[in-house]
């Protein structure tokens, strides 16, 4: 006879009270964590025998998460489930226990086998049909028995739909679970999955009337990572300790006796001397590799950090540049870096060069730098700045690279080489005053003495990149500086790089562009490996700055769109070469006549923190001047017009001068001018024509100013030395003076040099793809308009600017119907009306018809006149 399901074997009734006796019960309330009961809840209402593996080291939660879901959370969400709960003690009384906690009766006859057929007969107590049931078995990682595992492993893969099994440990227990994860129902949380949040940690510490502010909070996440013994240890090291909340977090990053005997006493005591000797020299670094853990060790990484894995030991592992990096729970690697300090200072020593070797190889530059600096002998620090320094430097990581060396080894700060890299970095963040600074105490260090730890090619390269830098900055007359015929070759690819960029800029800035160019592409190729991707987004927005400089818009645009997309391939948007190359592309789409893009804008417009403290723009004013012009094209925001007026104005009052071209002055000219601000445009005219000198870019704004006021024949002395063959002006400042030309003969009646003027500027413009100054100069476009299809192969040219100025014609006379574009659209072609009227299809009086209508709206009494009109308002 079988034993009913609701009777024992003596026949007497079994109790379905929930046996909570066995959950565990803890001396403190534990915190609130509704994010694991919703976790926890949707592994049971899944109700395909899933089974929850929660696996992490002594002390991160598991046993209280798990107990405070069982004891509180689980009779409200699923009131029906029956709750078994076994702690492993001891491994021949499992099947006997979890029996009990399930209150299913024992085999009708005979006892089961151990392992497998005990499992076996519990599942078939348990039946198919079985109410909701949860089965927490905690310490299951003391399982080891083999037939205790075996009997595991069939429960777990033949229980019914509605028991779902739950198990706490410190690892795996070594059962197939593959196998389950198989049919998806297998589900693992870790340590990470376990951690504290920033508000369960608050939360914890106000427990024990600990309160930390925001700073507190994070230093304290940033020691525990959520650890919740380690949390609630800190949080009652925190409430007893006399000293404020810093000074007791700054003494928990040494561990307390508290935090030292958790850790040793239920973690490290349990490792084999080889882990605990690999955890030691590990330690050293924040961070290590395979590789590098084998140059700490000596080899044999690979199966230590297996064995780590397996025992599931507080480690995190990272994928990043092809690489995996390890690293260890910041209390445990504190421990652990302790008791490599222990083993002596020379030890230390040596695992840091070791450290730092392996991590200059990989690249890894500021992480290198940091071991070198606790190596008390400073001389392979000295190599490792005079072969790398400058990466980091372009890398923007000056300004932590000098503090730590003030801090660590104020020495080394002493030798010119580095106050020229201090130069650099002063003038990579445009303090110019600062790098001249550094730039003179170098020369001072040099001359007192001119031996350098970076040898004397690398000091004079970098000295004269220095200065060709500083001359570009500055505006200071860089004639003086000798610059070789060709450059030497490549021994640092940055530096001779950096060399390349700044002498190639300072060539092109002083009219040597073919020179310029030529060492621009010559860095440009150094840097195309193993350099910073910074110094190739320097020299490719150079490039782009010679090509306008040499009047090649559409090349300075090109060059511009690819030094952004090197900036976006190698996350460097927020440089100010970057900016500046946004610049370059924003203002060549504009001198073509392109509409600006508001992101572009935004960028150019953008304000920051400067080192100093105060605001200012983000690259420069140069940029900033351009994105406000941009802002003002736009025409939406009332207040652009005077933050342009604003920004030119700081520009002008910069010191040094800047250096202008491109026709910037006469564009915010135009601008100021075409809002309106008659005044405003005068008032900067005057002060560039003070500061900058009488150049084309302050003669053509003056001349400008001068025709608005219609003094025509003025304008034709003004212009007359800028359109001169010998005045090498800019292309784009000799269009514009063309156009005024061109308006001052068309007021003075004067047609025929009206027509040169239009066909000399519009061969530039054709040339270069510049329309800009065809929509500032008033009057322009209806000259295009007045002389349309006479300018040979220049017309495309001519209708692309007569079509892209469109939007901007107002058109007083009524809308035309379909019929009479049509006719109107035969009219340039010089056909006759019986011509129309056949090529229509209809008779020559319908086309007459047409034809006294479209002379009525648009006011003409000729085909001269309609043309005319037509092609001023857009029609044609």
């Amino acid at each position: 006879m079988t034993a009913s399901p609701t009777l024992d074997p003596t026949g007497r009734p079994i109790s379905r009270a929930r046996p909570r006796s066995h959950i565990p019960v803890f001396p403190f309330d534990p915190v609130s964590r509704p994010r694991l009961h919703t976790g926890l809840d949707s592994v049971v209402d899944r109700r395909n025998g899933g089974v929850l593996l929660v696996c992490g080291a002594v002390g991160v939660g598991k046993t209280v998460a798990v107990a405070d879901w069982v004891a509180t959370h689980l009779p409200r969400s699923h009131p029906d489930a029956r709750i078994a709960w076994l702690t492993v003690r001891d491994q021949t009384a499992l099947w006997p226990e979890l029996r009990a906690r399930l209150c299913v009766p024992a085999a009708g006859s005979g006892q089961p086998a151990a392992g497998v057929g005990e499992a076996e007969s519990i599942l078939a107590a348990l039946g198919e049909g079985a109410e909701p049931t949860v089965v927490v078995i905690d310490d299951a990682h003391l399982i080891t028995d083999p037939l205790a595992l075996a009997g595991l492993e069939y429960f777990l893969q033949h229980a019914p739909p509605a028991v779902t099994t739950v198990l706490c440990a410190r690892f795996d227990p070594p059962i197939r679970w593959h196998l389950l994860q198989l049919h998806s129902r297998l589900t693992r949380w870790g340590a990470h999955d376990l951690a504290l949040s920033p508000a369960e940690v608050s939360r914890l510490c106000a427990g024990h009337e600990c309160a930390l502010d925001d700073q507190g909070m994070h230093a304290l996440m940033d020691l525990t990572e959520g650890w919740a013994a380690l949390v609630r240890i800190a949080a009652i090291y925190l409430t007893a300790s006399p000293s404020d909340n810093a000074d007791a977090l700054t003494a928990l990053a040494r561990p307390p006796h508290a935090f030292a005997d958790l850790l040793v006493g239920e973690l490290i005591d349990t490792l084999s001397p080889a882990l605990r000797q690999f955890l030691t020299c590990t330690s050293v670094p924040d961070e290590f590799t395979e590789q590098l853990a084998d140059d700490l060790v000596g080899g044999g990484a690979a199966h230590l950090l297996y064995e780590l894995d397996r025992i599931n030991f507080p480690m995190t592992s990272l994928s990043r540049s092809g690489k995996v990096w390890y690293s260890y729970h910041p209390m445990l690697r504190a421990y652990f870096l302790a008791e490599a300090n222990r083993l002596g200072r020379d030890l230390c020593a040596d695992l840091h060069l070791r450290s730092a070797r392996r991590l200059t190889a990989i690249g890894e530059l500021q992480a290198a730098l940091t071991h070198l600096l606790a190596v008390p002998d400073h001389r392979e620090l000295g190599s490792f700045l005079a072969e790398h320094a400058l990466a980091l430097v372009f890398a923007d990581h000056g300004e932590s690279l000098f503090d730590a060396l003030a801090g660590a080894a104020p020495d080394v700060l002493t030798d010119p080489f580095l106050r020229l890299l201090q130069a650099t970095d002063a003038l990579l963040h445009g303090g110019s005053g600062t790098a001249q600074a550094y730039r003179d105490s170098a020369r001072l260090l040099a001359d007192d003495d001119p031996h350098s730890l970076a040898g004397p090619y690398r000091l004079e390269a970098l000295t004269a990149a220095v200065d060709a830098e500083l001359a570009v900055a500055t505006g200071a007359d860089s004639d003086p500086i000798v610059f070789p015929e060709r450059m030497p070759p490549a021994d640092r690819p940055d530096l001779d790089g950096y060399l390349a960029v700044t002498t190639g800029t300072a060539l092109a800035l002083r009219g040597e562009l073919a020179r310029g160019e030529e060492r621009l592409r010559i860095a440009l190729s150094r840097t195309r490996s193993r350099c910073h991707p910074r110094l190739r987004l320097i020299a490719v927005t150079r490039l782009a700055v010679t090509a306008g400089l040499a009047g090649s818009i559409t090349t300075m645009r090109q060059r511009a769109e690819r030094a952004c997309a090197i900036a976006r391939d190698h996350d460097l948007l927020d440089l100010p070469e970057t900016v500046h190359a946004t610049a370059l592309e924003a203002y060549g789409a504009y001198l073509q006549g392109s509409d600006p893009h508001p992101e572009q804008i935004r960028v150019l417009c953008a304000e920051h923190i400067r080192r100093d403290g105060t605001p200012g723009p983000v690259a420069g004013r140069l940029p900033h001047v351009v994105g406000n012009l941009l802002d003002c094209q736009c025409g939406d925001d009332p207040g652009a017009t005077d933050r342009l007026r604003r920004s030119i104005g700081r520009l002008l009052d910069a010191d040094p001068a800047p250096v202008l071209g491109g026709g910037l002055v006469s564009a915010a000219v135009w601008a100021l001018l075409g809002a309106g601000d008659t005044a405003a445009a005068r008032q900067l005219t005057e002060r560039a024509r003070a500061v900058l000198g009488h150049i084309p870019d302050t003669v053509l704004s003056t001349a400008a100013l001068t025709s608005v006021a219609g003094n025509h024949q003025t304008v034709l002395g003004q212009v007359e030395p800028v359109l001169a063959a010998t005045s090498g002006a800019h292309p784009v400042a000799r269009l514009t003076g063309w156009l005024l030309h061109a308006r001052a003969h068309r007021a003075l009646g004067n047609d025929s040099k009206t027509r040169e003027a239009v066909d000399n500027a519009l061969r530039i413009g054709a040339t270069h793809r510049v329309a800009r100054p065809f929509f500032d100069v008033p009057g322009t476009v209806e000259l295009l308009d007045y002389y349309a299809g006479c300018f040979g192969h220049c017309s495309d040219f001519a209708d692309s600017i007569r079509a892209g100025h469109r939007p901007q014609r107002r058109v007083q006379h009524p809308p035309l119907t379909a019929t009479e574009l049509r006719i109107l659209q035969q009219l340039p072609s010089g056909r006759t009306t019986q011509h129309i009227a056949d090529d229509l299809s209809v008779s020559i009086n319908t086309v007459k018809t047409h034809l006294r209508g479209i002379y009525a709206k648009l006011g003409t009494r000729s085909r001269m006149e309609t043309l005319y009109e037509a092609r001023r308002s857009g029609l044609l």
